[in-house]
């Protein structure tokens, strides 16, 4: 006679009662691990604080965790107290019918609610128009911090259109995902931005190791990488890839992106199984266990920090050609050169110190 199969009991999950960016990142690692569950019920009875990068990274996740398990059951309780997160667009985000639908917010006021941008529609948006999509990616970047800051001709709003448009050019030109993720929040009083900014595409380690000159062995290298300056998956010595014009990719988004970000503030990037916080202080990188797919950023901007977009991005231009000088005879560069690898660290000490690795003579 044929047993009937057992019922598997409903899997009850706690959101963390702070919904930062550590207790995100390994809140993914849990959601990681469930596979045979049929039946799940989100309970948010002690969630009290929750912040833009954590609604973006968890409403994702519990999302791909209901697909991943093909779920029959999928609930969630104690949730009707969050209405921040709910106006946001939080709960619609990974299908359940609570609050707003992503980008339904206004947006404005200081905030940019969970939003969504299909990176085909800013391609076909750019053929329509007769321009590079690094236009059309600027133009919505401008808008975006616009509804941020609540205005568009100060230092605050050139630095954040800047930061957006580099990192989601950096998704639609590498990524290879169909799809954008964010969310944002301006905390006047608190003189901060948090932006952050999701992909689902391959991940920074695949996207990097087109470049036969990086030694990538793991995705902490692979985030290590993304960070210096001229780095870049398409453009290296020896690629067939020779774009042209002002978008010509040169590999220096991120870098600029992150060294804008540490004047006061942070940087953060997570892919595959790390996530990586850049900041000014003296030791200021640090390393996050994590279970994305994809790419993911946090950029928290000190605004009483922020100075003239063109001061800054002429100095860390300066910088960061000067930084390539410094490891162009370096044809192959290995990850523990990478490692090493902080704006502030970029002295005459730390490149001997790499060729010292290399076997090099010493400059």
């Amino acid at each position: 006679m044929k047993q009937k199969a057992k019922h598997m009991p409903e899997k009850v999950i706690s959101i963390p009662r702070t919904l930062d960016l550590s207790s995100s990142l390994q809140f993914t690692v849990e959601l990681a691990q469930l596979k045979d569950e049929k039946e799940i019920c989100v309970d948010f009875k002690n969630v009290g604080l929750v912040e833009p990068f954590a609604m973006l990274i968890v409403s994702s996740e519990l999302q791909r965790a209901a697909v991943r398990c093909q779920l029959n059951s999928f609930r969630c309780v104690n949730h009707e107290k969050m209405t921040y997160a709910a106006h946001m667009g939080f709960f619609k985000a990974f299908g359940y019918d609570y609050g707003k639908r992503p980008g339904e917010a206004p947006g404005g006021s200081r905030y940019l609610p969970v939003s969504i941008f299909n990176c085909d529609e800013l391609r076909n948006q750019a053929v329509e128009r007769g321009e590079a999509v690094g236009d059309v990616i600027e133009e919505k970047s401008k808008r975006l911090a616009a509804m941020l800051c609540g205005e568009d001709e100060s230092d605050l709003h050139r630095t954040l259109a800047y930061s957006l448009r580099e990192i989601m050019r950096n998704v639609v030109e590498h990524s290879e995902a169909d799809q954008i993720g964010m969310c944002a929040q301006y905390w006047p009083t608190k003189n901060k931005v948090e932006v952050a900014i999701i992909d689902r595409g391959i991940g920074l380690r695949k996207t990097l190791s087109r470049n036969p000159h990086l030694g990538i062995e793991s995705d902490k290298h692979a985030l290590n990488y993304a960070c210096m300056p001229a780095v870049s998956g398409k453009a290296f010595k020896g690629s067939r890839i020779r774009q042209k014009g002002h978008w010509a990719n040169s590999g220096f988004g991120l870098y600029m992106t992150s060294r804008i970000c540490r004047n006061g503030g942070n940087f953060f990037i997570a892919s595959g199984d790390q996530g990586m916080m850049l900041t000014k202080a003296a030791e200021g990188k640090s390393y996050f266990p994590c279970s994305y797919e994809g790419t993911a950023v946090r950029l928290q901007i000190r605004t009483d920090q922020v100075g003239s977009l063109y001061d800054s991005l002429r100095l860390y231009k300066e910088d960061g050609f000067r930084i390539k000088a410094q490891y162009a005879e370096i044809v192959d560069i290995n990850p523990s050169a990478a490692s090493l690898m902080l704006s502030e660290d970029f002295d005459i000490s730390t490149w001997d110190r790499i060729r010292a690795a290399l076997g090099l003579k010493s400059s």
